[in-house]
């Protein structure tokens, strides 16, 4: 195995030293004969690419060669083969996954290298036809990267195609994105891979633009009032009046505006909102979690004011969790919020308990008994709740105070060394509840 492993070195050693003894200008020309070669039968000569490949970079890489308009043109047309041959096997054997998506980049920068160091007319014209050439692969390539969440490369490649448009605009050509509705459709694709790598600056100016031009999709409204959001920490609640306004009817704008009144806490607004989503997805869990947390904010907040309203808050609250819960029991936000609609309340309970004097001992009796039905209560949605996460610490704090209240010192104590082992920074490995 050692012998094989030293060989395999060697033959690499010998092929990089043969690649590096070859002269710059017949680097060029050998790179050119390869890639004939390979255009005149791919499937035969294939390792000829891989040749043109080498040979070319060598002649890159030389300051003799690399300012010539043949290097840059060669390396352009060798470099787009390269991803035309990885695109076209992406798509023949429906992986949709490529090998090298920078391939395409390297194309377009190597044409317009060759734009750069042209001398003669038709040479500045080879290169713009390339230039085009290239712009309808960067756009095959474009459609594979996006829907598979690669957008940074997705990104670049949408880059590339507005600096073919530019450039073949400033030679009086106007081929690439010409069209002002596949324009539109690109500046947005655009706009949405710079949201995603963090770009925001540029992503919430595009989708500005693309506003301006009454671009017929209300994403553009939700993404960029996120967007403002996410830069300022207060979003720009104006865009979203202004989707309203022309899409009304659009969920995206809809969970946005939500968003926003969750944040400015205008709960009177919010249930009505939470509700239409509710009507507009009706099997979407979070959505009906989202409107037992309002209640239960409301619960609380009537609780604390004396309200009678506090109980009808109480059972609204916890009739959408419920609900929330029919539709997905595996969601941990659902089951931490279950128990501790049922654990705060067996605490206001407690709290009654402390405020009676000696004298009321029956209905302490009561209020202990109530209290100790609702910590019962609670109890399965909290170890549900850790089952799904093992490590959050108000679970564990819950479950702690509720195997104490009940007398279970042991499995109190057990929670106690999981809680702080979670708070000195380490993990549980697994659910205590198997």
């Amino acid at each position: 195995m050692k012998k094989t492993l030293l060989s395999l070195v060697a033959i690499f050693a010998l092929t990089f030293n043969f690649y590096a003894q070859v002269e710059p200008g017949k680097a060029v020309k050998k790179a050119i004969s390869a890639h004939n070669a390979y255009s005149g039968n791919p499937d035969l000569n294939a390792d000829k690419l891989n040749e043109a490949l080498d040979m070319i970079t060598v002649a890159m890489e030389s300051d003799e060669t690399n300012t010539s308009y043949k290097t840059w043109k060669t390396a352009g047309e060798i470099f787009n083969d390269i991803s035309v041959r990885d695109y076209n096997n992406a798509v023949l054997t429906q992986t949709n996954d490529l090998e090298d998506p920078s391939a395409v980049l390297s194309s377009y920068t190597a044409y317009k290298n060759a734009l750069k160091f042209a001398e003669k007319k038709f040479e500045t014209k080879e290169s713009i036809k390339a230039l085009q050439s290239v712009a309808n692969q960067l756009n095959n390539v474009g459609q594979l990267l996006i829907p598979a969440g690669d957008y940074e490369n997705g990104y670049q490649v949408l880059k590339a195609m507005d600096d073919v448009k530019k450039i073949q605009t400033d030679n009086g050509v106007q081929i690439t994105l010409a069209d002002p509705k596949k324009h539109q459709d690109h500046k947005y694709l655009t706009a949405y891979c710079a949201m995603q790598i963090k770009k925001l600056d540029e992503a919430k100016s595009l989708f500005a633009e693309l506003r301006e031009l009454n671009y017929d999709e209300p994403r553009i409204y939700a993404y960029g009032y996120n967007i403002s959001n996410e830069m300022d920490g207060e979003g720009d609640f104006s865009i979203l009046e202004d989707g309203l306004k022309k899409y009304p009817d659009s969920q995206e704008i809809l969970f946005a505006q939500i968003n926003y009144l969750i944040n400015a806490k205008k709960y009177d607004v919010l249930t009505d909102k939470l509700k239409q989503a509710i009507a507009a997805a009706p099997d979407n869990p979070t959505v009906y979690s989202a409107l037992g947390n309002v209640y239960m904010s409301l619960h609380q907040e009537a609780f604390a004011k004396g309200d009678a309203k506090s109980a009808e808050y109480f059972d609204e609250s916890k009739s959408y969790y419920e609900q929330a819960n029919a539709i997905d029991p595996n969601l941990f936000d659902v089951q931490y919020s279950l128990g501790s609609l049922y654990f705060n309340k067996a605490a206001e309970v407690t709290k009654k308990m402390g405020d009676l004097p000696i004298s009321e001992a029956k209905k302490y009796d009561m209020l202990k008994a109530e209290s100790e039905g609702l910590f019962n209560t609670a109890l399965p949605y909290f170890k549900q709740a850790e089952k799904l996460n093992a490590n959050d610490i108000n679970t564990l704090i819950a479950l702690k105070e509720i195997f104490a209240r009940t007398n279970d010192f042991e499995t109190s104590g057990e929670f106690k060394k999981r809680l702080e082992t979670v708070q000195a920074g380490g993990t549980n490995d697994s659910s205590f509840f198997k």
